[in-house]
């Protein structure tokens, strides 16, 4: 029994488990190095050297620029209005003092445009410009942004002998600090969660600690694990993966990556529901459960089961082996088992000798479900 619910726990988990590592490698390996600058603090941008830029956060205090050749904008899809929402602006690399220095982009959003204009005026005449604090991620321009930044340059008199030479395929995207210094950290944090998660979940599975609460409830209901063993190879099952199990002593399930039994000599009340799912008025599918509610977990158990008919064979089951439970769904039950507990229990729990019986044969349930 053990063995077999340490493999099926394994099967379950290894899938998502393996998801969960990928995913938090991914963002914890990508995110990494943005989330140490992040909070180590951004490069000064005219520091770099042009071999040293590519994926930096960096801070620049701009004091020049030499005009914008490219908009991005959007379109508000009711109306059909356009506007921009970012410009792309062509800069430089260095300080003042830079020997080697390489002409790049930086995209801001629309509001700057009117200081970033006169900035570009200013650049042309020769008169410094007031800084304007700018913070964001260097990016590679794609294909379509490259096409129009090489087209700009060739019109200000550059070939193409003097743009392999004199640009860098990169621009600084914008963004507060703050709310990327945030992005970053929730990025990494995320992915370490999800990475050490997905580590736990597997080492716990590989490593029989899932069985563990099992164990616990076996020893709880004062059973030896010989007898439950015996008691689950004659356990009736009700899924096709054997994970829900009903026997004599005890019920067996799997919850999450834990492995779990009711002892059945505690349940008080089993039934049916049924979730008709709708999407736009329209059936999409229905999901059956069995509730089962007991001493130790008065607020009661869902069990999914493929279809009705498995719904109605695990309550005809239970009905007949066990005859202090009550089997059935009606409003008048669920008002006396949530309002006069006592009195619920005095239909059959406590009227009946806790003792599975075997009948010759199972009757079939009343349709009360709810």
């Amino acid at each position: 029994m053990f063995a077999e619910f340490k493999s099926k726990i394994l099967k379950g988990s290894i899938f998502i488990s393996i998801l969960c590592i990928l995913i938090g490698l991914g963002l914890a390996g990508w995110n990494a190095m943005d989330a140490f600058y992040s909070v180590a603090g951004y490069k000064d941008f005219t520091q770099l050297k042009p071999e040293e830029i590519k994926n930096q956060l960096v801070k620049v205090d701009l004091t020049e620029n030499f005009g914008s050749y490219l908009e991005e904008q959007s379109k508000n899809t009711k109306t059909g209005s356009v506007k921009t929402t970012h410009l792309y602006y062509i800069i430089w690399t260095g300080d003042d003092n830079a020997e080697d220095w390489r002409y790049m982009t930086i995209k801001v959003p629309a509001r700057y445009a009117k200081q970033m204009d006169a900035m570009t005026d200013n650049t042309y005449n020769e008169i410094r410009s007031e800084a304007i604090p700018f913070t964001g991620k260097i990016k590679k321009l794609d294909k379509e942004e490259y096409s129009y930044f090489k087209s700009t340059m060739k019109e200000l008199g550059l070939t193409d002998a003097d743009i392999e030479a004199m640009t860098l395929p990169y621009y600084i995207d914008y963004g507060s600090q703050t709310a990327m210094t945030v992005l970053y950290l929730l990025l990494f944090g995320g992915g370490m969660v999800l990475l050490i998660y997905g580590i736990f979940r597997l080492a716990k599975a590989a490593g029989g600690s899932s069985l563990k609460k099992l164990r616990q409830d076996i020893a709880a209901a004062g059973y030896t694990e010989a007898a439950v063993e015996a008691d689950y190879r004659d356990a009736q099952s009700y899924d096709k993966k054997g994970i829900l199990k009903v026997g004599r002593l005890m019920t067996y399930h799997i919850v999450g990556s834990n492995a779990r039994a009711i002892p059945n000599t505690k349940m008080m009340w089993a039934y049916q529901t049924t979730v008709t799912h709708r999407t736009n008025g329209v059936k999409t599918g229905t999901t059956y459960n069995i509730m089962i509610f007991d001493e130790l977990t008065p607020k009661g158990h869902t069990f999914p089961v493929a279809n009705e008919s498995i719904a109605k064979d695990m309550l005809t089951h239970i009905n007949a082996t066990l005859p202090w439970v009550v089997v059935g769904y009606t409003d008048e039950l669920k008002k006396l088992y949530n309002k006069d507990r006592t009195q619920f229990l005095q239909l059959r729990y406590n009227t009946c000798e806790h003792v599975a019986t075997d009948p010759v044969a199972e009757q079939p349930v009343p349709d009360n479900q709810g």
